[in-house]
């Protein structure tokens, strides 16, 4: 059984072709970091596995979760899973969109790793912001406690004949609402 490894920080360019020379670096540190205790079934969790690898380099098979088995690799279950794209690509993008500054926006991917299209750049960058935020959706569930504010939109924006004709500041034609303090609405 291999060690852990510890996560990836901030890297310099270098220190990242250093680290994943090669897909299959990539592979072995996703290995790694997924199963320290030793490769598992993605569906069942059994420990007994047979190694497809004569096959095809980091697959495996399990033999509990269907009759014929169930073959698997170390990218099922996973934001990599069902992609042509290489693990050493999307190692780059996410090292890039977490230690640039201010975040990487798809089109700056899309120039920068020269994908074929827009498209492969944004869903690659949508992916890795949905495994971002995997463990935190709970985070604005529940009641919500507001002291008050306006609902509506600017007088300008509606439809010409939803508009209430007052262009000065008087009434803006957005609804007051209240919020009591035990956070139940009105």
């Amino acid at each position: 059984m291999a060690k852990r490894p510890k996560p990836v920080h901030q890297l310099t360019a270098a220190q990242f072709e250093e680290m994943f020379p090669h897909e299959e670096a990539c592979k072995a540190y996703l290995v790694a970091r997924r199963w320290p205790e030793g490769v598992r079934c993605p569906r069942c969790g059994n420990p007994k596995l047979y190694d497809a690898s004569l096959y095809k380099s980091f697959h495996w098979q399990c033999r509990n979760c269907a009759p014929d088995g169930y073959r698997f690799s170390v990218i099922a279950g996973t934001i990599f899973e069902n992609t042509n794209k290489p693990l050493r690509d999307w190692f780059k993008v996410t090292h890039l969109m977490l230690t640039s500054k201010k975040g990487m926006s798809a089109l700056q991917i899309f120039r920068y790793m020269g994908f074929g299209s827009y498209k492969t750049a944004w869903y690659m960058c949508h992916r890795i912001r949905v495994a971002l935020t995997e463990g935190d959706m709970q985070k604005l569930g529940g009641i919500v406690e507001v002291d008050e504010t306006y609902i509506g939109g600017k007088d300008k924006n509606r439809h010409w004949d939803k508009k209430s004709g007052s262009g000065g500041r008087g009434d803006t034609g957005k609804r007051r609402l209240l919020v009591p303090s035990n956070g139940r609405g009105m």
